[in-house]
């Protein structure tokens, strides 16, 4: 990675430049939580403006930069864990790409320091705020979400996401590391403009700030933290274009944008904009 790339993403996270070590590693970890959001608008808009299989809708890490700037877009697991990891590489970390199946496939980071290999993940959605030893097979709850860590058997480690004892979602972690490269059908399925692919059909937004989740499904706003979850859920367009500037520093042309998409597919977050069109 150039040097002026990587000390812009630094700034993006508002960083400090360090050397490869696990107290380090951790750092950016919450940095990156804490600052870049897992959504889609970006998905939708890489989709109709860049390309709509593989590589071709990916975008450049400038790319990626430049929209966060201006647009506080972050995205998916292949944007987010891939330019994350080629961060880390360019500070002088060990990081293999790792791959987790159950649905869309999801890509995740493995990074070896100080003699131990560590999962990180910063392109979930979830409450992953510190290198994981999957070997440990770990188990907490935050932000409104329990989640466990089960080895399956060498090498298969399942991580499952719950919420009020209720599993949301889970998926397999194949801890032999792969090819980035050999995401480009899995990035092609995942972008799937048909009706069984939900982050095709819907506004999703994670993002972590001081000691709560934002979480956005469509209308609806949760707030999470380790004492409860607040729901707010807004029937008029404006108000909730208003409240994701204000939580998520996004712009009305990427909301719009993100909305007419889905709205044009029979999946209206607000009524008033398929009736519009029609």
């Amino acid at each position: 990675m150039e040097e002026l790339l990587l000390k812009k993403y630094l700034s993006c996270l508002q960083a400090e430049a360090g050397s490869p070590s696990l107290d380090y590693l951790r750092y950016l970890v919450r940095r990156h939580l804490h600052r870049f959001p897992f959504e889609n608008l970006s998905k939708i808009h890489y989709f109709l403006n860049r390309g709509q299989s593989g590589f071709q809708w990916f975008p450049s890490m400038d790319v990626y930069l430049n929209h966060f700037e201006r647009e506080s877009l972050g995205g998916n697991c292949y944007i987010l864990n891939l330019h994350f990891g080629r961060s880390l590489q360019a500070l002088g970390f060990q990081v293999e790409v790792v791959r987790a199946t159950n649905g869309n496939v999801h890509l995740a980071n493995k990074v070896t320091v100080e003699g131990h290999s560590y999962y990180v993940d910063v392109g979930y959605g979830a409450p992953l705020f510190e290198p994981l030893k999957l070997e440990e097979q770990p188990r907490f709850s935050r932000r409104g979400e329990e989640v466990e860590i089960v080895r399956l058997n060498t090498g298969l480690f399942m991580i499952d996401r719950r919420v009020n004892g209720q599993s949301i979602v889970t998926k397999y972690i194949d801890w032999t590391p792969v090819e980035a490269e050999s995401f480009e059908q899995d990035i092609t399925h995942s972008l799937r403009d048909e009706e069984d692919n939900p982050f095709m059909r819907r506004i999703v937004v994670t993002l972590f700030k001081g000691d709560a989740a934002y979480s956005v499904m469509n209308q609806k706003l949760l707030i999470k933290t380790d004492r409860g979850t607040e729901v707010h859920e807004f029937s008029r367009q404006e108000d909730w274009e208003v409240m994701m500037e204000k939580t998520f520093g996004f712009r009305q042309g990427m909301l719009k944008q993100a909305l007419r998409f889905i709205a044009e597919r029979g999946r209206p977050a607000f009524l008033g904009i398929l009736s519009r069109r029609l």
